[in-house]
């Protein structure tokens, strides 16, 4: 390849008895979001490393980030595996944490990381085939520059506030009229194809009123996270100092706007899937799975009232039938 590519992955085992006490010297704020299921171990991950040794074979490394558990079925032998605990990346100040947004904004610390990387979340998978080509094209990363907005309709939602204090951050730094101007083939281009409503309805507001996040894959470029450390360290370091995710933070996906608003993309159109567990259509699960109607799908695991066994035993079913045979990562 060109430059390599490598992919950034954190993993927590909620059930390890070690990790359990250590979380449990700390007290979580009110405005924090300490619910169980940031931390629940699903019997899916051996799949994911199967769906990326299948659909993503071009891969340099895998970077697997962990407190320091590890599951006991993973081949910590693989050469293309590096197990990065948190201590190797994330300043001693700042630890322990368990904020997967202080793990998200010390990226760029990762031992051997190339510049150009792709972000997963442990629920978000590769359903179909990939090429380097799906995420760089000349080391630029691919993305879908599609406006939104922001919305709540109750108080205990989290994730609006976290994007409206990043919206606060793109539009202190940057001028939503001269950002379009300037890339405006990047913003109103055909590739997006229904979304690029989106971008037509809001284009006359004055400011960024928020953008369209499609619980996928992101491509990043190394050197972007350590620039928006130099525009705005306060801000970041006092988001690091959190020990649980908090309606003040902001999280990885301001290095994405920040690759957006700056042009450094090139514009691709969104192929990923988002559902929640517990309320996911099962046979609309298995159909996109099993037809591979698009690259990439998110399973998230959200609070809610379901049987956690019976949702666990039918991915599993699902994830089975599509990657039958262990991958190099498996003992």
């Amino acid at each position: 390849m060109e430059y390599p590519i490598d992919i950034v992955i954190p993993w927590v085992d909620g059930n390890d008895p070690n990790w359990k006490a250590e979380r449990n010297l700390f007290t979580a704020q009110k405005s924090a979001d300490d619910n169980d299921c940031r931390y629940r171990t699903w019997d899916t991950f051996k799949y994911w490393f199967r769906s990326i040794e299948k659909n993503a074979p071009w891969v340099r490394k895998i970077h697997f980030l962990t407190w320091g558990h590890i599951p006991q079925w993973l081949n910590t032998n693989n050469s293309k595996l590096n197990i990065v605990n948190h201590s190797d990346f994330i300043p001693k100040e700042y630890l322990p944490t368990f904020s997967s947004h202080v793990i998200e904004l010390n990226l760029h610390n990762i031992p051997d990381l190339s510049e150009h990387f792709i972000y997963f979340n442990d629920d978000v998978y590769l359903n179909k085939n990939t090429k380097p080509e799906d995420f760089f094209v000349d080391g630029i990363p691919k993305d879908s520059a599609i406006l939104g907005v922001i919305k709540n309709n109750d108080t205990e939602n989290f994730m609006p506030y976290i994007m409206l204090n990043m919206m606060a951050i793109i539009n202190m730094k940057f001028k939503k009229n001269s950002i379009i101007k300037t890339n405006i083939s990047k913003w109103l281009n055909p590739k997006y194809g229904k979304y690029f409503l989106n971008n037509l309805y809001l284009l006359p507001f004055g400011c960024f009123t928020g953008f369209r996040n499609f619980h996928s894959t992101t491509s990043f470029c190394k050197q972007t996270i350590i620039d928006v450390w130099n525009e705005i360290p306060d801000i970041l370091h006092e988001v690091c100092t959190h020990k649980f995710r908090d309606k003040a933070d902001i999280n990885q996906y301001l290095f994405r706007y920040w690759q957006i608003v700056t042009g450094n993309f090139i514009p691709e159109k969104p192929s990923s899937k988002y559902f929640t567990i517990g309320k996911v259509n099962h046979d609309k699960l298995r159909k996109i799975i099993l037809n591979q109607t698009c690259k990439v799908i998110c399973i998230n695991d959200d609070p809610g009232d379901f049987d956690f066994s019976e949702e666990e035993t039918f991915i599993n079913s699902l994830f089975e039938k599509k990657y039958n045979n262990k991958s190099s990562f498996e003992l």
